[in-house]
């Protein structure tokens, strides 16, 4: 597996300081193309002894699946993956009787990733990647 770069790093100026006043410099991620559905299904496959159009199926079922629990309000375990579940935005009302439906702005889906996923993305080794524009921070 190839190491993920860290970016042309950027810099920023302490906020409320009049002339920016001490500047820092944060690593982030340089992001390469990404992998569409597509490209991921077929490594899926090249990965087990299933065809493309088996995999595709299944992960076709899965979706469908997960907006069922969801919509249900059920979270659902995936074992060593992680848990989905939904989260409602919401507003405010006055009174107790006041509160319905339209007191709900929106939805948001959340994953939250196991501990095997996020322990093995904790051994992600990165390498730094020069910026040239940040050669004068003056000019950053």
């Amino acid at each position: 597996m190839a190491n993920p770069r860290l970016p042309k790093t950027c810099s920023a100026g302490t906020a409320g300081v009049v002339g920016g006043g001490e500047i820092k410099y944060y690593p982030g991620i340089v992001r390469e193309r990404n992998v569409d559905f597509r490209r991921f299904i077929k490594q899926i496959a090249e990965l087990n002894t299933v065809n493309t159009a088996d995999v595709y199926a299944v992960v076709d079922s899965m979706l469908q699946l997960l907006t069922r629990h969801l919509s249900q309000g059920r979270t659902i375990e995936l074992g060593h993956f992680g848990n989905f579940s939904i989260n409602l935005k919401t507003k405010g009302e006055e009174t107790l009787e006041e509160v319905d439906r339209n007191s709900i702005t929106g939805t948001k889906i959340l994953f939250r990733p196991s501990k095997e996923l996020k322990d093995n993305i904790a051994g992600i080794a990165f390498e730094k990647v020069e910026n040239p524009d940040l050669s004068n921070p003056q000019a950053a």
